[in-house]
Protein backbone atom coordinates (compact mmCIF):
# COMPACT_ATOMS: atom_id res chain seq x y z
CA UNK A 1 0.00 0.00 0.00
CA UNK A 2 1.23 3.00 -0.58
CA UNK A 3 1.21 6.05 1.74
CA UNK A 4 0.02 8.88 -1.08
CA UNK A 5 -2.91 6.58 -1.79
CA UNK A 6 -4.01 6.55 1.81
CA UNK A 7 -5.20 10.07 3.13
CA UNK A 8 -3.71 10.54 6.71
CA UNK A 9 -5.75 11.71 9.24
CA UNK A 10 -5.17 14.11 12.71
CA UNK A 11 -3.09 13.05 15.57
CA UNK A 12 -4.58 11.79 18.84
CA UNK A 13 -4.94 13.33 22.34
CA UNK A 14 -6.00 16.37 24.05
CA UNK A 15 -4.61 19.15 25.76
CA UNK A 16 -3.31 18.33 29.83
CA UNK A 17 -6.22 17.95 31.87
CA UNK A 18 -3.96 17.51 35.35
CA UNK A 19 -4.45 20.71 36.50
CA UNK A 20 -4.42 22.47 39.57
CA UNK A 21 -7.83 24.82 41.08
CA UNK A 22 -5.63 27.61 39.99
CA UNK A 23 -4.95 25.75 35.82
CA UNK A 24 -1.30 25.03 36.55
CA UNK A 25 0.03 21.46 35.78
CA UNK A 26 0.10 19.04 38.64
CA UNK A 27 2.98 16.83 38.48
CA UNK A 28 3.07 14.52 41.64
CA UNK A 29 6.56 12.67 43.12
CA UNK A 30 5.93 10.16 45.59
CA UNK A 31 8.55 8.56 47.73
CA UNK A 32 8.04 5.23 48.92
CA UNK A 33 8.86 1.16 48.56
CA UNK A 34 5.21 -0.50 48.15
CA UNK A 35 3.58 0.18 44.39
CA UNK A 36 0.07 -0.28 45.48
CA UNK A 37 0.68 2.02 48.35
CA UNK A 38 2.09 5.04 45.80
CA UNK A 39 -0.15 4.28 43.23
CA UNK A 40 -2.98 5.37 45.23
CA UNK A 41 -1.23 8.63 47.07
CA UNK A 42 -0.22 9.51 43.68
CA UNK A 43 -3.41 9.44 41.74
CA UNK A 44 -5.40 10.75 44.90
CA UNK A 45 -3.11 13.72 44.92
CA UNK A 46 -4.37 14.44 40.53
CA UNK A 47 -7.83 14.03 41.73
CA UNK A 48 -8.26 10.55 40.88
CA UNK A 49 -8.28 9.19 37.17
CA UNK A 50 -11.86 10.44 36.70
CA UNK A 51 -10.92 13.49 35.36
CA UNK A 52 -9.09 11.85 32.79
CA UNK A 53 -11.19 9.08 31.79
CA UNK A 54 -14.38 10.93 31.75
CA UNK A 55 -16.89 8.74 29.90
CA UNK A 56 -14.55 6.67 28.36
CA UNK A 57 -14.85 2.83 29.14
CA UNK A 58 -11.98 1.77 27.37
CA UNK A 59 -8.30 2.78 28.64
CA UNK A 60 -4.48 1.42 26.76
CA UNK A 61 -1.73 1.14 29.57
CA UNK A 62 1.30 2.19 27.31
CA UNK A 63 4.21 0.36 29.08
CA UNK A 64 8.25 -0.01 28.21
CA UNK A 65 8.94 -3.32 26.46
CA UNK A 66 11.73 -3.78 24.44
CA UNK A 67 13.59 -5.71 26.15
CA UNK A 68 12.85 -9.51 28.25
CA UNK A 69 15.03 -8.50 31.74
CA UNK A 70 12.82 -8.01 34.10
CA UNK A 71 12.22 -4.55 35.86
CA UNK A 72 13.42 -1.69 35.64
CA UNK A 73 14.24 -2.73 32.11
CA UNK A 74 10.78 -3.23 31.61
CA UNK A 75 7.52 -1.81 33.28
CA UNK A 76 6.42 -3.98 36.03
CA UNK A 77 3.54 -6.31 36.18
CA UNK A 78 2.36 -4.95 39.39
CA UNK A 79 2.50 -1.48 38.36
CA UNK A 80 -0.05 -1.93 35.73
CA UNK A 81 -1.83 -3.85 37.93
CA UNK A 82 -2.07 -0.98 40.69
CA UNK A 83 -3.30 1.44 38.08
CA UNK A 84 -5.80 -0.69 36.01
CA UNK A 85 -7.26 -1.58 39.71
CA UNK A 86 -7.93 2.55 39.18
CA UNK A 87 -9.17 2.26 35.61
CA UNK A 88 -11.59 0.00 36.73
CA UNK A 89 -12.49 1.72 39.46
CA UNK A 90 -13.37 5.27 37.48
CA UNK A 91 -15.41 2.55 35.55
CA UNK A 92 -13.29 1.03 32.97
CA UNK A 93 -14.77 -2.08 30.70
CA UNK A 94 -11.17 -2.66 28.79
CA UNK A 95 -8.25 -2.37 29.57
CA UNK A 96 -5.80 -2.73 26.92
CA UNK A 97 -1.73 -3.66 27.04
CA UNK A 98 0.12 -2.50 24.35
CA UNK A 99 3.50 -3.99 23.14
CA UNK A 100 5.88 -2.96 20.21
CA UNK A 101 7.42 -6.05 18.51
CA UNK A 102 10.32 -5.91 16.31
CA UNK A 103 10.82 -9.25 15.06
CA UNK A 104 9.55 -11.57 17.33
CA UNK A 105 5.87 -11.93 18.02
CA UNK A 106 6.00 -13.70 20.85
CA UNK A 107 4.50 -11.73 24.08
CA UNK A 108 6.59 -10.11 26.72
CA UNK A 109 3.95 -10.48 29.48
CA UNK A 110 2.48 -13.55 30.30
CA UNK A 111 -1.52 -12.73 30.44
CA UNK A 112 -1.18 -14.27 33.93
CA UNK A 113 0.39 -11.20 35.21
CA UNK A 114 -2.27 -8.99 34.24
CA UNK A 115 -5.23 -10.22 34.83
CA UNK A 116 -8.37 -8.98 33.03
CA UNK A 117 -6.38 -7.21 30.66
CA UNK A 118 -6.11 -7.15 26.85
CA UNK A 119 -2.69 -7.58 25.26
CA UNK A 120 -2.42 -6.23 21.85
CA UNK A 121 1.21 -5.88 19.79
CA UNK A 122 2.24 -4.11 17.09
CA UNK A 123 4.68 -5.82 14.56
CA UNK A 124 7.13 -2.75 13.41
CA UNK A 125 7.70 -4.23 10.08
CA UNK A 126 4.17 -4.68 9.08
CA UNK A 127 2.58 -1.83 7.66
CA UNK A 128 -0.67 -2.77 8.13
CA UNK A 129 -0.56 -2.56 12.07
CA UNK A 130 -0.10 1.37 11.79
CA UNK A 131 -2.25 4.15 10.66
CA UNK A 132 -1.22 6.91 9.07
CA UNK A 133 -0.97 10.52 10.77
CA UNK A 134 -0.52 14.08 9.88
CA UNK A 135 0.59 16.96 11.95
CA UNK A 136 2.09 20.23 10.68
CA UNK A 137 4.52 20.68 12.93
CA UNK A 138 6.34 17.60 12.27
CA UNK A 139 9.20 17.30 9.68
CA UNK A 140 9.56 14.90 7.01
CA UNK A 141 11.35 11.67 6.85
CA UNK A 142 15.19 12.16 6.07
CA UNK A 143 16.43 10.81 2.08
CA UNK A 144 15.66 7.03 2.53
CA UNK A 145 17.43 5.93 -0.67
CA UNK A 146 20.60 8.06 0.70
CA UNK A 147 19.94 6.04 4.16
CA UNK A 148 19.45 3.14 2.38
CA UNK A 149 23.00 3.31 0.82
CA UNK A 150 24.50 3.95 3.94
CA UNK A 151 23.21 0.76 5.30
CA UNK A 152 22.47 -1.50 2.63
CA UNK A 153 23.26 -4.69 4.43
CA UNK A 154 20.74 -4.41 6.92
CA UNK A 155 18.58 -7.30 7.02
CA UNK A 156 16.05 -5.39 9.11
CA UNK A 157 16.00 -2.69 7.08
CA UNK A 158 15.23 -4.78 3.99
CA UNK A 159 12.09 -6.17 5.30
CA UNK A 160 10.55 -3.32 6.05
CA UNK A 161 11.52 -1.53 2.92
CA UNK A 162 10.04 -4.86 1.01
CA UNK A 163 6.89 -4.45 2.39
CA UNK A 164 6.27 -1.32 -0.43
CA UNK A 165 6.29 1.61 1.74
CA UNK A 166 9.39 3.50 1.08
CA UNK A 167 8.84 6.75 2.62
CA UNK A 168 6.03 9.19 3.90
CA UNK A 169 5.05 12.12 2.01
CA UNK A 170 5.24 15.63 4.20
CA UNK A 171 5.04 15.83 7.96
CA UNK A 172 3.34 12.63 8.24
CA UNK A 173 4.13 9.29 10.84
CA UNK A 174 2.82 5.59 10.82
CA UNK A 175 0.94 5.12 14.35
CA UNK A 176 0.11 1.72 15.92
CA UNK A 177 -3.14 1.67 15.08
CA UNK A 178 -4.31 0.70 18.96
CA UNK A 179 -2.60 3.49 20.21
CA UNK A 180 -4.33 6.24 17.65
CA UNK A 181 -7.35 4.83 18.13
CA UNK A 182 -7.23 4.81 22.31
CA UNK A 183 -9.38 7.57 23.59
CA UNK A 184 -7.45 7.02 26.40
CA UNK A 185 -3.90 6.29 27.12
CA UNK A 186 -1.52 5.99 29.91
CA UNK A 187 2.10 6.27 29.34
CA UNK A 188 4.10 3.83 31.96
CA UNK A 189 7.27 4.16 31.37
CA UNK A 190 10.74 3.28 33.31
CA UNK A 191 14.06 4.77 33.67
CA UNK A 192 16.95 3.52 32.22
CA UNK A 193 20.05 4.64 30.21
CA UNK A 194 19.90 4.60 26.51
CA UNK A 195 22.93 4.44 24.31
CA UNK A 196 21.42 6.54 21.70
CA UNK A 197 18.95 8.32 23.31
CA UNK A 198 21.01 9.05 26.55
CA UNK A 199 17.68 8.02 28.90
CA UNK A 200 14.48 6.18 28.22
CA UNK A 201 11.44 7.42 30.29
CA UNK A 202 8.25 9.55 29.33
CA UNK A 203 9.54 10.21 25.99
CA UNK A 204 11.38 7.75 24.90
CA UNK A 205 8.75 5.10 25.78
CA UNK A 206 6.84 6.32 22.31
CA UNK A 207 9.96 5.21 19.98
CA UNK A 208 7.71 1.76 20.16
CA UNK A 209 4.19 3.44 18.77
CA UNK A 210 5.65 4.40 15.61
CA UNK A 211 6.28 2.30 12.20
CA UNK A 212 9.70 0.48 12.30
CA UNK A 213 10.84 2.21 9.23
CA UNK A 214 10.72 5.86 10.83
CA UNK A 215 12.70 4.15 13.76
CA UNK A 216 15.31 2.73 11.80
CA UNK A 217 15.57 6.22 9.76
CA UNK A 218 16.30 7.94 13.26
CA UNK A 219 18.94 5.40 14.26
CA UNK A 220 20.70 5.81 10.72
CA UNK A 221 20.70 9.20 11.34
CA UNK A 222 23.18 9.39 14.35
CA UNK A 223 26.56 9.87 12.52
CA UNK A 224 25.72 12.79 10.16
CA UNK A 225 22.33 14.43 12.08
CA UNK A 226 22.35 14.02 15.58
CA UNK A 227 19.73 16.50 15.76
CA UNK A 228 17.05 14.27 13.24
CA UNK A 229 17.03 11.70 16.13
CA UNK A 230 15.85 13.93 19.25
CA UNK A 231 13.43 15.99 16.64
CA UNK A 232 12.28 12.52 15.60
CA UNK A 233 12.17 11.43 19.53
CA UNK A 234 9.83 14.36 20.44
CA UNK A 235 7.79 13.66 17.17
CA UNK A 236 7.07 10.17 17.96
CA UNK A 237 6.00 11.18 21.51
CA UNK A 238 3.81 14.29 19.91
CA UNK A 239 1.96 11.73 17.92
CA UNK A 240 1.34 9.92 21.14
CA UNK A 241 0.06 12.73 23.44
CA UNK A 242 -0.73 10.58 26.28
CA UNK A 243 -3.46 11.55 29.30
CA UNK A 244 -0.91 10.66 32.08
CA UNK A 245 2.18 9.91 32.70
CA UNK A 246 3.16 7.07 35.44
CA UNK A 247 6.88 6.56 35.45
CA UNK A 248 8.00 3.71 38.05
CA UNK A 249 11.79 4.68 39.37
CA UNK A 250 11.81 2.62 42.16
CA UNK A 251 14.75 1.21 40.67
CA UNK A 252 16.55 2.59 37.87
CA UNK A 253 18.64 1.18 35.03
CA UNK A 254 22.59 3.02 34.85
CA UNK A 255 25.77 2.50 32.93
CA UNK A 256 23.91 0.85 30.16
CA UNK A 257 20.58 0.28 28.09
CA UNK A 258 18.00 -0.40 26.75
CA UNK A 259 19.35 -3.89 26.77
CA UNK A 260 21.29 -5.16 30.01
CA UNK A 261 25.47 -6.00 29.66
CA UNK A 262 28.31 -6.13 31.33
CA UNK A 263 28.48 -2.34 32.00
CA UNK A 264 25.00 -2.07 33.37
CA UNK A 265 23.99 -1.30 36.95
CA UNK A 266 20.73 -1.91 38.56
CA UNK A 267 20.23 0.91 41.08
CA UNK A 268 17.89 -0.17 43.96
CA UNK A 269 16.41 1.82 46.35
CA UNK A 270 15.14 4.94 44.37
CA UNK A 271 11.88 4.82 45.64
CA UNK A 272 9.84 6.97 43.18
CA UNK A 273 6.70 7.06 41.30
CA UNK A 274 6.45 10.25 39.00
CA UNK A 275 2.75 11.26 37.89
CA UNK A 276 1.62 14.34 35.61
CA UNK A 277 0.07 14.90 32.31
CA UNK A 278 2.94 16.49 31.22
CA UNK A 279 5.67 14.38 29.47
CA UNK A 280 8.30 17.14 29.43
CA UNK A 281 8.04 17.85 32.84
CA UNK A 282 7.94 14.24 33.98
CA UNK A 283 10.94 13.23 31.62
CA UNK A 284 12.85 16.73 33.65
CA UNK A 285 12.39 14.99 36.60
CA UNK A 286 13.74 11.24 35.51
CA UNK A 287 16.70 12.52 34.22
CA UNK A 288 17.06 14.35 37.98
CA UNK A 289 17.05 10.86 39.29
CA UNK A 290 19.78 10.09 36.52
CA UNK A 291 22.30 12.27 37.48
CA UNK A 292 21.66 11.61 41.02
CA UNK A 293 22.07 8.07 40.95
CA UNK A 294 24.63 7.06 37.78
CA UNK A 295 27.93 8.95 37.86
CA UNK A 296 28.35 8.26 34.32
CA UNK A 297 25.48 10.75 33.25
CA UNK A 298 27.48 13.47 32.16
CA UNK A 299 26.91 16.94 30.82
CA UNK A 300 27.20 15.86 27.46
CA UNK A 301 24.61 13.47 28.07
CA UNK A 302 22.31 15.67 29.84
CA UNK A 303 22.77 18.47 27.05
CA UNK A 304 21.07 15.86 24.28
CA UNK A 305 18.12 14.62 26.79
CA UNK A 306 17.74 18.70 26.95
CA UNK A 307 17.75 19.38 23.54
CA UNK A 308 15.06 16.40 23.17
CA UNK A 309 12.67 18.72 25.70
CA UNK A 310 13.12 21.92 23.31
CA UNK A 311 11.83 20.01 20.26
CA UNK A 312 9.15 18.54 22.57
CA UNK A 313 8.29 21.93 23.80
CA UNK A 314 7.98 23.20 20.29
CA UNK A 315 5.39 20.69 19.55
CA UNK A 316 3.34 21.72 22.82
CA UNK A 317 4.13 18.75 24.76
CA UNK A 318 4.92 20.71 28.22
CA UNK A 319 7.31 22.02 30.20
CA UNK A 320 10.85 22.15 31.36
CA UNK A 321 10.60 24.41 33.58
CA UNK A 322 9.29 22.95 36.70
CA UNK A 323 8.35 26.35 38.58
CA UNK A 324 5.67 26.55 35.92
CA UNK A 325 3.84 23.35 37.52
CA UNK A 326 2.26 22.56 40.88
CA UNK A 327 4.84 20.09 42.11
CA UNK A 328 3.53 17.78 45.11
CA UNK A 329 5.93 15.70 46.69
CA UNK A 330 4.43 12.59 49.16
CA UNK A 331 6.10 10.18 51.27
CA UNK A 332 4.22 7.12 51.57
Amino acid sequence: MSDMMEPPIGRRGRENQVLSANGKPILVIVEGKEIDTMVDAGLEAIGGLGRIIMNSRQVLLKPNTNQREPFPSITAPETMRAVARHCRAAGVERIIVHEDHKSELDLYYDPKELPGMEIQLSHSPSVNDYVLVKHGDWHGDMDIDAAVNDIENNPWVKRILGTGVLRTEGRCLRVARQVQEATVIINMPVLKRHFVGQITSALKNHFGSVYGLHRWLAHSSLQKNRDYFDRKLAEFASAVRPELTITDVRSLQAVFGPMRNTDTRIIEGVNRLIISGDMIAANVVAMQLMKQYDDTFTLANETIVRRQHEHAEELGLGTSDLSQLEVIEIKV
